[in-house]
Protein backbone atom coordinates (compact mmCIF):
# COMPACT_ATOMS: atom_id res chain seq x y z
CA UNK A 1 0.00 0.00 0.00
CA UNK A 2 1.41 3.36 -1.02
CA UNK A 3 1.46 6.27 1.40
CA UNK A 4 -0.41 9.39 0.32
CA UNK A 5 1.16 12.54 1.83
CA UNK A 6 -1.28 14.65 3.83
CA UNK A 7 -2.01 17.91 2.04
CA UNK A 8 -0.66 16.79 -1.35
CA UNK A 9 -3.56 14.65 -2.54
CA UNK A 10 -5.80 17.65 -3.32
CA UNK A 11 -3.40 18.68 -6.06
CA UNK A 12 -3.39 15.18 -7.51
CA UNK A 13 -7.19 14.77 -7.54
CA UNK A 14 -7.82 17.67 -9.91
CA UNK A 15 -11.13 17.71 -11.77
CA UNK A 16 -11.13 16.67 -15.42
CA UNK A 17 -11.82 19.94 -17.23
CA UNK A 18 -13.04 18.01 -20.27
CA UNK A 19 -16.09 16.51 -18.52
CA UNK A 20 -19.42 18.33 -18.52
CA UNK A 21 -22.47 16.96 -16.72
CA UNK A 22 -26.10 17.74 -17.56
CA UNK A 23 -28.09 16.88 -14.40
CA UNK A 24 -31.57 17.14 -15.93
CA UNK A 25 -30.69 14.52 -18.52
CA UNK A 26 -28.17 12.76 -16.27
CA UNK A 27 -25.77 12.66 -19.19
CA UNK A 28 -22.05 13.35 -19.47
CA UNK A 29 -20.37 15.19 -22.33
CA UNK A 30 -16.74 14.55 -23.25
CA UNK A 31 -15.27 17.87 -24.38
CA UNK A 32 -12.04 16.15 -25.39
CA UNK A 33 -13.84 14.04 -28.01
CA UNK A 34 -16.77 16.44 -28.57
CA UNK A 35 -19.54 13.92 -27.94
CA UNK A 36 -21.80 12.55 -25.24
CA UNK A 37 -20.47 9.67 -23.19
CA UNK A 38 -22.42 6.56 -24.19
CA UNK A 39 -23.22 5.32 -20.70
CA UNK A 40 -22.83 5.99 -16.97
CA UNK A 41 -21.75 3.76 -14.10
CA UNK A 42 -25.36 3.76 -12.86
CA UNK A 43 -26.59 2.42 -16.21
CA UNK A 44 -23.98 -0.34 -16.23
CA UNK A 45 -24.77 -1.61 -12.72
CA UNK A 46 -28.55 -1.06 -12.91
CA UNK A 47 -29.43 -1.40 -16.62
CA UNK A 48 -33.13 -2.10 -16.05
CA UNK A 49 -33.80 0.35 -13.23
CA UNK A 50 -37.43 1.45 -13.08
CA UNK A 51 -37.98 5.05 -12.03
CA UNK A 52 -41.14 5.89 -10.07
CA UNK A 53 -42.32 9.00 -8.23
CA UNK A 54 -40.70 7.94 -4.94
CA UNK A 55 -37.38 7.45 -6.70
CA UNK A 56 -37.68 10.87 -8.35
CA UNK A 57 -38.27 12.45 -4.93
CA UNK A 58 -35.26 10.61 -3.48
CA UNK A 59 -33.12 11.76 -6.42
CA UNK A 60 -34.17 15.39 -5.87
CA UNK A 61 -33.39 15.08 -2.16
CA UNK A 62 -30.05 13.47 -2.91
CA UNK A 63 -29.07 16.23 -5.31
CA UNK A 64 -29.81 19.00 -2.78
CA UNK A 65 -27.99 17.22 0.05
CA UNK A 66 -24.98 16.36 -2.09
CA UNK A 67 -24.64 19.96 -3.22
CA UNK A 68 -24.95 21.23 0.36
CA UNK A 69 -22.22 18.80 1.44
CA UNK A 70 -20.02 20.00 -1.40
CA UNK A 71 -20.50 23.62 -0.28
CA UNK A 72 -19.52 22.67 3.25
CA UNK A 73 -16.53 20.54 2.23
CA UNK A 74 -15.09 23.23 -0.05
CA UNK A 75 -15.86 26.37 1.95
CA UNK A 76 -16.25 25.06 5.55
CA UNK A 77 -19.15 27.52 5.79
CA UNK A 78 -21.69 25.56 7.84
CA UNK A 79 -24.35 28.27 7.77
CA UNK A 80 -24.18 28.52 3.98
CA UNK A 81 -24.42 24.75 3.57
CA UNK A 82 -27.39 24.46 5.93
CA UNK A 83 -29.10 27.39 4.24
CA UNK A 84 -28.75 25.66 0.88
CA UNK A 85 -30.07 22.39 2.30
CA UNK A 86 -33.42 24.04 3.18
CA UNK A 87 -35.92 21.31 4.16
CA UNK A 88 -33.07 18.81 4.35
CA UNK A 89 -31.16 20.80 6.95
CA UNK A 90 -31.37 18.04 9.55
CA UNK A 91 -29.82 15.51 7.16
CA UNK A 92 -26.85 17.78 6.40
CA UNK A 93 -26.47 18.91 10.01
CA UNK A 94 -26.22 15.27 11.14
CA UNK A 95 -23.43 14.63 8.66
CA UNK A 96 -21.48 17.79 9.54
CA UNK A 97 -21.65 16.89 13.24
CA UNK A 98 -20.69 13.25 12.71
CA UNK A 99 -17.67 12.05 14.69
CA UNK A 100 -15.92 10.82 11.55
CA UNK A 101 -14.63 14.33 10.81
CA UNK A 102 -12.44 14.20 13.92
CA UNK A 103 -10.10 11.89 12.02
CA UNK A 104 -10.95 12.32 8.32
CA UNK A 105 -10.95 15.24 5.85
CA UNK A 106 -12.70 15.52 2.49
CA UNK A 107 -9.95 16.09 -0.08
CA UNK A 108 -12.07 15.79 -3.24
CA UNK A 109 -15.80 16.06 -3.86
CA UNK A 110 -18.14 15.57 -6.83
CA UNK A 111 -15.25 14.23 -8.91
CA UNK A 112 -16.51 13.57 -12.47
CA UNK A 113 -14.49 11.07 -14.47
CA UNK A 114 -14.62 9.21 -17.79
CA UNK A 115 -13.48 5.72 -18.71
CA UNK A 116 -12.58 6.62 -22.31
CA UNK A 117 -11.76 3.01 -23.20
CA UNK A 118 -15.28 1.74 -22.48
CA UNK A 119 -17.08 5.10 -22.86
CA UNK A 120 -18.47 5.17 -19.30
CA UNK A 121 -18.70 8.18 -16.98
CA UNK A 122 -19.57 8.72 -13.35
CA UNK A 123 -19.31 11.11 -10.41
CA UNK A 124 -17.55 10.08 -7.24
CA UNK A 125 -19.10 11.74 -4.16
CA UNK A 126 -15.92 12.21 -2.13
CA UNK A 127 -12.43 11.04 -1.32
CA UNK A 128 -11.51 11.17 2.36
CA UNK A 129 -8.01 11.30 3.81
CA UNK A 130 -7.06 10.27 7.33
CA UNK A 131 -5.57 13.26 9.14
CA UNK A 132 -2.67 11.34 10.68
CA UNK A 133 -1.86 8.41 8.40
CA UNK A 134 -2.70 9.93 5.00
CA UNK A 135 -4.70 6.82 4.05
CA UNK A 136 -7.45 7.39 1.49
CA UNK A 137 -11.07 6.28 1.53
CA UNK A 138 -13.59 6.55 -1.29
CA UNK A 139 -16.92 7.73 0.14
CA UNK A 140 -20.40 7.53 -1.33
CA UNK A 141 -23.30 9.38 0.31
CA UNK A 142 -26.74 7.74 0.38
CA UNK A 143 -29.79 9.64 1.67
CA UNK A 144 -32.70 7.76 3.24
CA UNK A 145 -35.80 8.64 5.26
CA UNK A 146 -34.88 5.77 7.57
CA UNK A 147 -31.72 3.68 7.61
CA UNK A 148 -31.86 0.50 5.55
CA UNK A 149 -28.69 -1.32 4.61
CA UNK A 150 -28.29 -2.11 0.90
CA UNK A 151 -25.57 -3.66 -1.26
CA UNK A 152 -23.71 -0.95 -3.17
CA UNK A 153 -20.68 -3.04 -4.12
CA UNK A 154 -21.09 -2.69 -7.91
CA UNK A 155 -21.59 1.07 -7.88
CA UNK A 156 -18.64 1.56 -5.55
CA UNK A 157 -16.58 -0.68 -7.84
CA UNK A 158 -17.46 1.55 -10.79
CA UNK A 159 -16.07 4.59 -9.02
CA UNK A 160 -12.94 2.70 -7.95
CA UNK A 161 -12.40 1.67 -11.57
CA UNK A 162 -12.80 5.26 -12.80
CA UNK A 163 -10.45 6.53 -10.11
CA UNK A 164 -7.80 3.96 -10.99
CA UNK A 165 -7.96 4.85 -14.67
CA UNK A 166 -7.81 8.61 -14.15
CA UNK A 167 -5.52 8.74 -11.11
CA UNK A 168 -3.37 5.61 -11.20
CA UNK A 169 -1.04 7.01 -8.54
CA UNK A 170 -3.85 7.11 -5.96
CA UNK A 171 -4.03 4.10 -3.64
CA UNK A 172 -7.29 3.50 -1.77
CA UNK A 173 -7.26 2.00 1.71
CA UNK A 174 -11.02 1.45 1.85
CA UNK A 175 -14.42 2.42 0.50
CA UNK A 176 -17.27 3.64 2.65
CA UNK A 177 -20.99 4.14 2.09
CA UNK A 178 -22.30 6.89 4.37
CA UNK A 179 -26.04 6.64 4.98
CA UNK A 180 -27.57 10.04 5.78
CA UNK A 181 -31.00 10.20 7.45
CA UNK A 182 -32.79 12.92 9.43
CA UNK A 183 -32.14 10.88 12.61
CA UNK A 184 -28.67 9.40 12.31
CA UNK A 185 -25.58 8.63 10.25
CA UNK A 186 -24.51 5.05 9.55
CA UNK A 187 -21.48 3.80 7.62
CA UNK A 188 -20.58 0.57 5.86
CA UNK A 189 -17.10 -0.44 4.69
CA UNK A 190 -16.20 -2.14 1.40
CA UNK A 191 -12.97 -3.52 -0.05
CA UNK A 192 -11.80 -1.47 -3.08
CA UNK A 193 -10.32 -4.48 -4.88
CA UNK A 194 -13.35 -6.71 -4.35
CA UNK A 195 -15.73 -3.99 -5.47
CA UNK A 196 -13.73 -3.23 -8.61
CA UNK A 197 -13.47 -6.90 -9.53
CA UNK A 198 -17.25 -7.39 -9.25
CA UNK A 199 -17.90 -4.20 -11.21
CA UNK A 200 -15.56 -5.16 -14.04
CA UNK A 201 -17.28 -8.55 -14.35
CA UNK A 202 -20.61 -6.72 -14.49
CA UNK A 203 -19.24 -4.22 -17.03
CA UNK A 204 -17.99 -7.01 -19.29
CA UNK A 205 -21.42 -8.67 -19.27
CA UNK A 206 -23.17 -5.36 -19.88
CA UNK A 207 -21.01 -4.48 -22.89
CA UNK A 208 -21.36 -8.01 -24.27
CA UNK A 209 -25.17 -7.83 -24.13
CA UNK A 210 -25.11 -4.35 -25.63
CA UNK A 211 -23.04 -5.63 -28.55
CA UNK A 212 -25.40 -8.59 -29.08
CA UNK A 213 -28.37 -6.22 -29.39
CA UNK A 214 -26.77 -4.21 -32.19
Amino acid sequence: MRYNPVGNIKNILARDQFVKFYPDEHRYYDLKNNRYVARSVSEVVRPNAFVNKNMEKAAERGTVIHEAIQIWSETKDIDLALSYAKKYTKWVENLINYRMWNTWNIVASELRMIDRVNDIAGTLDAVLQHKETGLLCLADFKTQDKYKKKNHRLQIGGYVSLLNQNFCEVDLFSCRVIYITPDEIRTEEYSPKECMYDYEVCRTEYLKKELELK
